[in-house]
């Protein structure tokens, strides 16, 4: 077994499943990816600003504009339209109750497993950090976020099922979406993600996660025939894909419409 990343004499990453130098490369290379899509919208948002705006154009004059926007009626308004037309999708749910049922199982589903991350990625320097612990916290951590991973996860499956099933079957606008190849794209990403995600839980589980002690694997040390060795290729895989599709590729796809949307509502201050 080889050892975690040490940093100020504490090692933190000893408890993945996967060579944490991989998990880093592709990290970086995710980030840099989404702040570069992130960069070219606002700039091509920032174009479209009328010649002799008040505001700068391009990215940053876009972006001034949007904040500014999103806070012209006041700090309470904003929150009021956050709360109830973004995070819970009034203005959908008063038009067609089925999808605003389907789009608040993707957008919390989404929203609640990425918070879950962050929390779980936190403790990792938390435990030698803050409580000067090895990484039998970060297992304590993880083990209590069990359950509502698993919630979480199914809500995602189950809001992709109604959009799998809204394309195949509903008639009317929805005989669009059926030929709208980016949308498959994104239903079928999400539907990897939370399908090896789920299997990647399980192998987790069985390879000792819940112990006290808790030793890490690294691609180096990974059984050399099946099925150990595809159990792990498994966990890898969904770490690896996961970052690059819901990150790197987010600016990039229709997926972005989680973004958009709330800006654009928040931008208009709701309405009906």
């Amino acid at each position: 077994m080889t050892e975690g990343l040490e940093i100020l004499g504490k090692e933190v990453f000893d408890t993945l499943f996967i060579d944490w130098r991989i998990m880093a490369v592709t990290a970086v290379i995710s980030i840099i990816l989404f702040l570069v899509g992130i960069y070219i919208q606002l700039d091509k948002w920032g174009r479209g600003i009328p010649e002799g705006a008040t505001k700068p154009t391009g990215a940053w004059g876009a972006l001034k504009l949007i904040i500014s926007k999103i806070f012209e009626k006041g700090i309470g308004h904003a929150l009021e339209v956050l709360v109830l037309d973004v995070l819970f999708q009034r203005r959908t749910y008063r038009r067609r109750k089925l999808e605003w049922f389907m789009h608040i199982l993707i957008f919390w589903g989404w929203i609640g497993l990425l918070v879950l991350t962050i929390v779980a990625a936190a403790a990792e320097f938390a435990g030698p950090f803050l409580f000067n612990q090895d990484h039998t916290y970060f297992v304590g951590v993880w083990t209590s976020l069990e359950l509502p991973n698993d919630i979480f996860g199914y809500m995602l499956v189950a809001g992709i099922v109604i959009a799998i099933a809204r394309r195949l079957f509903f008639k009317g606008k929805d005989v669009q979406a059926r030929n709208a190849d980016i949308d498959w794209i994104l239903i079928i990403g999400l539907l990897i993600v939370v399908t090896t995600g789920f299997y990647a839980q399980t192998i987790r589980e069985t390879a000792g996660v819940t112990t006290p002690v808790v030793e890490r694997a690294l691609i180096s040390t990974y059984e050399a025939t099946a099925p150990g060795f595809f159990n792990n290729m498994t966990v890898m895989f969904h770490e690896i894909f996961t970052l690059l599709f819901c990150v790197a590729y987010l600016p990039f796809s229709k997926y972005f419409h989680m973004i958009t949307a709330p800006l654009t509502i928040l931008v208009n201050h709701g309405g009906e």
